[in-house]
């Protein structure tokens, strides 16, 4: 337990230095200040918020994970050369780099709201936002490490990690808008919850949706997902679900790292 907190430090403090991480925080705390104070519903502003942070979030994770994993390997060398069990090794790593991008992304947000307090008509969709953008920091964060281990090449493994990205943000509800449109006279409610339920992007949309009284804008999956859930069902529902596709990528991690050959 000690590898791992010193390890975490380290990579805590290296990351929180980082130019680009105190970018990406004063990114998201001024383009929320902008569109709540701009937009005149804040609902609409929300709306516009989630956009970006669903968006971003997954992205700057996805690079900034997979972009200092390979820029660290001779701090891995010599951290796998010590008496360390691997799985610490890369579990202090983890947290090092998932922690200060989801603080980013939710002191970024915080920071904006606060600036335009005034503007601000509740709390929970607020929350509910900030929720959303730590967890998929979270995620990404560990898709993205358990992606590098796979690969030894740099270039192959941050151009696999960007096109998880790309599939589950674009591509994957171009699909899904396709299998809607061909097998619409089916019963397929059931499906599209399934559907939603495996992209982590589409399920914080609706997670964050569900708390907006802009149910014109939740799409099929999340208006079945609302009737079959409802709202307080399906906030626990997502939450969950989100929690598991943290889980899920960091215990490939720790699988992988017990039998990686470096």
């Amino acid at each position: 337990m000690r590898s791992i907190l010193s390890i975490f430090k380290f990579v805590l403090i290296d990351n929180l230095r980082s130019f680009w991480v105190i970018t990406y925080l004063l990114f998201i705390a001024i383009s929320t200040y902008v569109l709540i104070y701009f937009t005149g519903s804040f609902s609409r502003a929300m709306v516009s918020i989630m956009n970006i942070v669903i968006l971003l979030a997954p992205l700057v994770s996805t690079m900034m994970t997979s972009m200092y994993y390979f820029n660290k390997t001779d701090f891995l060398y010599l951290l796998l050369s010590q008496p360390i069990k691997r799985t610490h090794a890369f579990l202090g790593m983890y947290l090092g780099v998932a922690i200060p991008l989801s603080m980013a992304a939710g002191l970024g947000l915080i920071l904006g709201m606060a600036l335009s307090m005034k503007q601000v008509e509740s709390l929970e969709t607020p929350m509910v936002l900030i929720l959303s953008g730590v967890l998929l920091s979270l995620i990404f964060s560990a898709l993205s490490l358990f992606i590098s281990l796979a690969s030894r090449d740099k270039l192959r493994g941050v151009g696999f990690a960007l096109f998880i990205w790309l599939f589950l943000a674009v591509i994957y509800d171009g699909l899904l808008l396709m299998y809607f449109i061909v097998f619409g006279e089916y019963p397929i409610e059931q499906h599209a919850i399934i559907l939603t339920l495996l992209n982590p992007i589409d399920l914080s949309r609706v997670f964050v949706m569900l708390n907006l009284d802009v149910s014109a804008l939740l799409g099929y999956s999340g208006a079945v997902f609302q009737k079959f859930f409802g709202n307080a069902t399906g906030i626990v529902v997502s939450v969950l679900s989100l929690l598991i596709w943290t889980a899920a990528p960091l215990s490939g991690i720790l699988f992988k790292a017990q039998r990686k050959d470096y």
